[in-house]
């Protein structure tokens, strides 16, 4: 099975933005998180509860991917990666081996990064204990480590800047000397690479000229290369404006003052923190705190921000 792809017959929709495939994976991420501390529970396709497919499947459904809903179809969503753990990049989906038989798959979950060694990385799931970030330091994890899939475009490097791009401008038209012991014909090509990263084709009479914008250049270790451009997608815009329906009736529900008495409870918000998780910490409810803070279940908590739990 191939996860299906967010639509490019959407790009003139309202609700749709176009982004880079590294910001697409940061959002995958960032919304993942936001349901640290959910419960698991078998057959859970939340958001209220999960189990790791339903959670994998529910949060890049978000994004406008379809994944499969079993850790065999997920083995077989995207494209397989072949490498070590330097070649993974955020978002990438993760397979691990089953609880019974590590050889079975039987566990999946959502590459957040590398550790500062680079022979480890940490990554969110749902789990026996719920929604959690984990490392594969764990021996659990690091003996039923099976592999990635990837679900997102490549990353591609960022673009040069407009200094260094008019640099290779001021090169077009420019002629190399060729070597005497080098013969190229009409429809080869040579490239120079700059100290900064950047770089410039030169045909087969010598004259160079700037790469196309957005333009990148791949080189494999058998010397042979390639041009690539940076690839965008186009996903749902989680983060949207409000309708003026939504303003009105937020409006009508604006957080109470606290007590004259000094007995209100704050909270101030760390990462990882949400909305679930600071009610069972202070036996309190979602509802509740929403309340008392004027926001709702959709609200993204910032770091550093002071919730009021009581």
């Amino acid at each position: 099975m191939t996860a299906q792809t967010p639509s490019s017959t959407a790009t003139s929709a309202a609700d749709s933005i176009r982004v880079s495939a590294a910001e697409l994976a940061d959002r995958i991420i960032d919304e993942a998180k936001q349901y640290l501390g959910t419960p698991y529970r078998r057959g859970g396709n939340g958001p209220k509860v999960f189990d790791c497919t339903g959670f994998t499947k529910f949060i890049f459904g978000k994004f406008g991917y379809t994944l499969g809903r079993t850790v065999p179809a997920q083995a077989g969503d995207g494209r397989e990666l072949i490498g070590n753990l330097a070649d993974l990049q955020k978002g990438d989906l993760l397979i691990f081996g089953a609880r019974g038989d590590t050889r079975l798959q039987g566990h999946a979950g959502i590459f957040i990064g590398l550790d500062s060694t680079g022979t480890s990385f940490n990554f969110i799931h749902a789990a026996r204990g719920g929604v959690m970030v984990s490392d594969l330091k764990e021996t659990y994890y690091k003996t039923r480590f099976l592999g990635a899939r990837r679900i997102l475009p490549d990353f591609l490097p960022d673009i040069a800047d407009s200094t260094a791009l008019a640099a290779l401008d001021s090169l077009a038209g420019r002629i190399v000397p060729q070597p005497d012991t080098l013969s190229l014909s009409p429809a080869d090509r040579r490239i120079i690479l700059f100290a900064d990263g950047t770089w410039a084709l030169v045909d087969s009479t010598g004259a160079v000229s700037a790469p196309v914008s957005k333009a990148r250049l791949l080189l494999a270790e058998n010397g042979s290369w390639r041009t690539v451009t940076t690839s965008t997608v186009l996903i749902p815009d989680l983060k949207k404006p409000e309708t003026d329906s939504k303003k009105s009736s937020a409006s009508t529900q604006a957080a109470p003052p606290p007590p004259a008495d000094g007995s209100a409870v704050y909270h101030t918000i760390v990462t990882g923190d949400t909305l679930y998780g600071l009610a069972r910490r202070y036996g309190t409810t979602v509802s509740r705190i929403c309340g008392l803070n004027g926001i709702t279940t959709k609200t993204t908590l910032r770091p550093g921000k002071k919730l009021r739990i009581r």
